[in-house]
C-alpha cells in the first residue's frame, strides 16, 4: 500500500478538538484541530437538520471526531461530538434521569422512575411561555412568589386568601358575605357605628348614616 492511500486511511476518522465555530447561515461549520493540522471550515452533525430543525453547536475545545468518506479531509467531511471525557465527565449516573444541562447553569431534567420534570434556572433567569390557544394545567399548583395576571380571571371553585387582600377597583357579590370582624366604609364602623334621629315604634327612618 503506498503512502498516498495510507494517508486517506489515516484520515477517514480523526480525533480532535473544535478550534472555532462560524455559525454563518445557512450552514455553520467549525474548524477542528487534529493536533498536527487544523481543518478547513468542515459541517456539523445535528440531531435534525429536516422540517424538524435543532441548534445546539459544540463549544470550544470540545473533544470530536472528524469523518471523511474518501480520506480527504475537506469539503465532504463533517464533525461528530459530545464525547463525555475527564474534564467534562458525565452529569450523572443514574440511567433514570434524562438530563441537559448549559453552560450557565441552567438544568433541564427528567426522571422516568419519579415522573418528575424539573427545570432550574441560574438567578435572574426569566422563562417565557407563549401559547395563543391557550394553557390547560391540570393538577394542583403552588407558586412560591408574586403573582401578577395581565388580565380577567373567572373561578369556579372556592378561593381561600391566607392574607391582606386588596382590590383597587369595583367588587360586586352576587352571594352574601360574611365576617368574624368588622366592615368599614371610609372611616365608618358597621360594628361601633352609633346613629342618631332614628325614630322608634313603627316609624321608618330615612336619614342616611352620618
Amino acid at each position: 500500500m503506498n503512502a498516498d492511500n495510507n494517508r486517506r486511511l489515516e484520515n477517514i476518522i480523526r480525533f480532535g478538538t473544535i478550534k472555532t465555530i462560524n455559525p454563518s447561515l445557512p450552514i455553520p461549520k467549525v474548524i477542528v484541530n487534529l493536533d498536527d493540522i487544523d481543518t478547513p471550515e468542515i459541517r456539523c452533525l445535528n440531531i435534525r437538520s429536516g422540517t424538524d430543525a435543532t441548534w445546539d453547536m459544540p463549544s470550544k475545545n470540545e473533544e470530536c471526531v472528524v469523518i471523511s468518506p474518501c480520506g480527504e479531509i475537506g469539503s465532504t467531511s463533517f464533525v461528530m461530538y459530545g464525547f463525555y471525557n475527564d474534564e467534562h465527565p458525565a452529569p450523572s449516573d443514574n440511567l433514570n434521569q434524562k438530563i441537559r444541562m448549559f453552560g450557565d447553569g441552567c438544568v433541564i431534567a427528567y426522571d422516568v422512575l419519579a415522573h418528575h420534570l424539573s427545570a432550574i434556572l441560574p438567578g435572574g433567569g426569566t422563562a417565557v411561555l407563549t401559547a395563543n390557544g391557550g394553557v390547560t394545567v391540570n393538577g394542583n399548583t403552588t407558586i412560591n412568589g408574586n403573582l401578577q395576571i395581565n388580565g380577567s380571571t373567572a373561578m369556579t371553585g372556592n378561593n381561600t386568601v391566607q392574607g391582606s387582600q386588596l382590590v383597587q377597583g369595583s367588587s360586586h357579590s352576587t352571594g352574601n358575605f360574611s365576617t368574624e370582624a368588622d366592615v368599614k366604609a371610609g372611616s365608618i364602623s358597621l360594628k361601633n357605628h352609633k346613629t342618631s334621629g332614628v325614630k322608634s315604634g313603627g316609624d321608618v327612618s330615612g336619614d342616611p348614616i352620618a
